[in-house]
């Protein structure tokens, strides 16, 4: 396994374990700030109570965190850790390390006010070749309309050399990595558990497909094996609105988490879109919160967001799109669909599915560009 790019002795198996322990005793830019100083966290994890005290004393290190009620935590909790047993369950889950010091390293990321020490990272995409990017968010419930714009403004901003970053949810967010998968585009997920860890299980059909294909990936703050925690996620959406130039809000309620990402976003000085809805809708009270109380900016197609960030001009080199894998209903009702117009009613009495069900079905593989609906109401494959 590659832990780590750089081959200098800043980027070594030492320095590397040291940050793997020494993550989970300071926060990341307490860490940082050391390492500026003495390029190196060996002093660090080597230094006994009464020399970080000394540190923490003297003004021209600028180390003033080093207090001595913060040094005996400090010690307390180190004394607990071994860094090259970290460094082998590191190697054995398959996962890279990117430490702050790592250029790969989001350099947005790296200045919010509380930036991860390290970020854990599976699958094919470097974070290196992430640049630019958006951030796509909303609720876990979306109605047909949130799941057409996800999957739509994520597949189209993609195909313009933007790469999708979600947290992986159930609903809008797995809409927006699979648009952007679909389209042969890059996508990131960010994840409240370790890398290695599929939350939700339902999503394993995504969660393989961003950590095998070569465009996509998984990253965590959190070491491999960690199960996600109920407090794990707004640490989770402040990595999405920190790494990303801009959020895109899709269908969010009135107490949606995706609020908080949005405000997140807003503290760190990104761009905040917003997809308008039906006024009645439950599901979007609070994006039309976001549009008229906030300086959220108010979006009708993808052109807006590439023009907002000045990436308009920017396009990839075309690919050929990537095979669609369907499960499920999807890939039931895609098999009894050829050459020959197949009607909405006579589907609903082959499959037993209700309208509303099958109409969902229809329209997520319209969107995938695998089925086209005729004029009559009647689809074959694409």
């Amino acid at each position: 396994m590659h832990l780590i790019e750089d081959p200098s002795e800043s980027f070594g198996k030492d320095q590397l374990s040291y940050w793997l322990a020494l993550a989970q005793c300071a926060s990341g830019l307490q860490l940082w700030k050391f390492y500026e100083k003495f390029h190196s966290l060996r002093p660090l994890w080597q230094a006994n109570y009464d020399e970080l005290v000394t540190i923490g004393a003297t003004e021209n290190m600028g180390l003033p965190w080093l207090s001595p009620r913060f040094v005996d935590k400090f010690i307390k909790k180190r004394q607990t850790l071994e860094p090259e047993k970290l460094y082998k369950a590191l190697e054995e889950s398959g996962a890279t390390a990117y430490p702050m010091e790592h250029p790969a390293y989001p350099a947005m990321l790296r200045h919010i006010e509380d930036p991860p020490a390290i970020l854990y990272h599976l699958g094919g995409l470097p974070l290196s070749e992430l640049e630019p990017s958006l951030g796509i968010v909303g609720t876990r419930n979306p109605s047909l309309y949130g799941q057409k714009h996800a999957k739509a403004f994520a597949r189209d901003l993609a195909a313009a050399g933007v790469t999708i970053v979600s947290g992986m949810a159930i609903g809008v967010d797995s809409y927006a990595h699979w648009g952007a998968i679909e389209a042969g585009g890059r996508t990131v997920a960010v994840v409240a558990g370790g890398p290695d860890h599929c939350y939700p299980s339902s999503n394993k059909p995504l969660y393989k497909k961003l950590t095998e294909d070569r465009l996509c990936c998984v990253i965590s703050e959190f070491f491999p094996g960690i199960n996600p925690d109920k407090w794990h996620f707004p640490l989770r959406n402040r990595i999405i609105a920190g790494m990303t130039k801009g959020l895109l809000v899709i269908e969010a309620g009135e107490k949606s988490g995706s609020l908080i990402t949005a405000s997140q976003a807003f503290d760190y000085g990104r761009s905040v879109f917003a997809i308008p809805n039906k006024i009645d809708s439950p599901q979007s009270v609070g994006t039309h919160r976001l549009i008229t109380e906030t300086k959220a900016k108010l979006i009708v197609k993808p052109e807006d967001i590439l023009t907002d960030l000045n990436i308009a001009g920017h396009r990839r080199r075309k690919e050929a799109p990537r095979a669609i894998e369907l499960f499920g209903r999807e890939h039931e009702v895609f098999e009894l669909l050829g050459d020959e117009p197949v009607h909405f009613d006579r589907l609903i009495e082959i499959t037993g599915m209700g309208v509303g069900e099958l109409s969902s079905t229809l329209t997520m593989l319209e969107l995938a560009g695998v089925v086209e609906r005729l004029a009559g109401d009647a689809y074959i494959k694409a």
